[in-house]
């Protein structure tokens, strides 16, 4: 059943909806679990579904941007995505799965991974992409959530408006 429930999630861009491929579900297979729900998270970006997003992440989660940006908490991420989905209606991204490791005993995973966003700046098109870390964590009720991701924006394609680089870093 679990196989059937990851190969139904793979074909998410055929149109399914992303509520059957939350992984709420505390039997099964793990890397199953954490799989789909990173489909449905992509899905959920896809329809710029706000409520749906923070549903995957842990109270505490926390995230470094790969403009080295940084959130913290579930009200902050939400208020994040939704300030970017109203500045820009074509931005899209996604997380593609490389390696999971799962330590099944404690109810945590590492995640990595490559990711790609596009969007409009000043009229133009912009495409960056870069890898990424996720840890994820078990709750109580069987549901794999992410505590934290980092992103390392590896190229970007664009104009200058869209292809910032991040803030630097003072030395101390």
């Amino acid at each position: 059943m679990k196989l059937q429930h990851f190969l139904a999630c793979a074909f998410l861009s055929a149109g399914l909806a992303y509520t059957h491929c939350e992984a709420a579900d505390s039997g099964g297979d793990d890397e199953t679990n954490i799989r789909s729900a990173r489909l449905a998270f992509n899905q959920a970006i896809r329809e710029q579904d706000i409520d749906a997003i923070g549903r995957f992440f842990a109270p505490d989660y926390h995230i470094i941007t790969g403009r080295s940006q940084q959130s913290h908490g579930v009200a902050a991420e939400r208020n994040l995505w939704a300030s970017v989905f109203a500045a820009d209606p074509t931005f899209v991204c996604r997380r593609d799965t490389r390696e999971l490791r799962i330590n099944h005993d404690w109810g945590l995973a590492e995640e990595l991974g490559d990711w790609n966003c596009s969007f409009t700046a000043e009229n133009e098109p912009v495409h960056y992409s870069g890898v990424y870390s996720a840890k994820w964590q078990r709750s109580v009720g069987g549901s794999w959530l992410i505590q934290s991701e980092v992103f390392t924006t590896m190229a970007c394609d664009g104009n200058e408006a869209g292809c910032k680089p991040p803030d630097p870093i003072e030395d101390n």
